[in-house]
């Protein structure tokens, strides 16, 4: 079974938001920071996937965006072929319901077997995209897809025989993307 690391998906422009959901405080600390802490430990490391415009202060491991198109999937083949003996916990930045509780489900159901390992968004009735395992073995399957102008992890996994797992709380799933959302929490 290969190392697992963690990446914190964290590369968009966050345009709905007006400023950069990693920074947001939900639980006293920027979110990147939260996501780390949740993460760190059931990975080896913990790396923050950004663009390559983007500024990363010094106490990160990041990986950097590689390639042409704007997508989380960006990220995801960017760490999978930087580190291609490792699988990846992905987690995007604005998903502030998952705890560390949350990541130690995926991790004890992890099947190594398959290309991931994610769960079920029972709210969407499909895969879970933005909160999976992906095994090393997923990249040059998302490389086929990415050539054949499929850049969204959903598809992939709608696709692709992976391990999928029910959630024990759904609301896990709730994603800050406008202002609005924010003060919800």
């Amino acid at each position: 079974m290969a190392i697992l690391n963690g990446l914190i998906l964290s590369g968009g422009y966050s345009s709905r938001m007006g400023r950069d959901k990693a920074l947001l405080e939900f639980h006293g600390v920027p979110q990147r920071e939260y996501l780390r802490r949740a993460i760190a430990a059931y990975c080896e490391d913990v790396f923050l996937s950004c663009r390559q415009d983007q500024e990363v202060d010094g106490s990160w491991n990041v990986v950097t965006d590689a390639f042409d198109f704007r997508s989380p999937l960006n990220g995801i083949m960017s760490a999978l072929q930087q580190y291609p003996d490792r699988a990846w916990l992905a987690v995007a930045v604005d998903m502030p319901r998952v705890d560390s509780q949350v990541i130690l489900q995926l991790v004890e159901a992890r099947d190594s077997g398959k290309i991931a390992t994610c769960f079920y968004n029972p709210a969407r009735r499909m895969p879970e995209p933005l909160l999976t395992i992906w095994e090393p073995a997923a990249l040059p399957v998302l490389q086929r897809y990415v050539a054949a102008g499929t850049i969204g992890p959903q598809q992939v996994l709608n696709n692709e025989v992976i391990s999928m797992i029910q959630p024990s709380d759904a609301g896990i799933f709730l994603n800050v993307n406008y202002p609005t959302d924010w003060p919800s929490l």
